[in-house]
């Protein structure tokens, strides 16, 4: 339930960020940077979900309400696996998009030291 619950809200922002690199599909300098910057916003966000995480209470997640509220757990075993795995999921989105990130900003240094050798801004 927790990859169900994260996954989905990195999906959307990855939707958003692909929506926004497409409408700048014909400067793809400025749209590989756009990529980048957002895909850093998200890392930053899922970096700062991941340190208040665990300083929240388990049934107030989308994963105790994907659950059922049904868990056969004393709750401060609930607190400590519900909290912990969101916690391991941001970090671990957080990297893939950071490595993202990193990917546009080389692709976008690529096309623009190649539009330098051709005459091209």
């Amino acid at each position: 339930m927790a990859i169900h619950s994260v996954g989905r809200g990195c999906f959307f922002a990855a939707l958003a960020i692909w929506c926004v690199m497409i409408g700048l599909i014909a400067e793809p300098l400025q749209a590989l940077k756009s990529g980048a910057i957002l895909a850093m916003l998200v890392a930053c966000v899922l970096l700062l979900k991941a340190g208040h995480v665990t300083r929240a209470s388990y049934k107030k997640t989308e994963v105790w309400i994907l659950l059922g509220r049904q868990i056969d757990l004393t709750p401060e075993v609930a607190q400590r696996i519900i909290t912990g795995t969101l916690r391991e999921l941001y970090l671990r989105c957080a990297l893939y998009a950071i490595v993202a990130a990193v990917v546009f900003w080389l692709l976008a240094l690529l096309i623009w030291l190649g539009g330098t050798k051709l005459g091209i801004r």
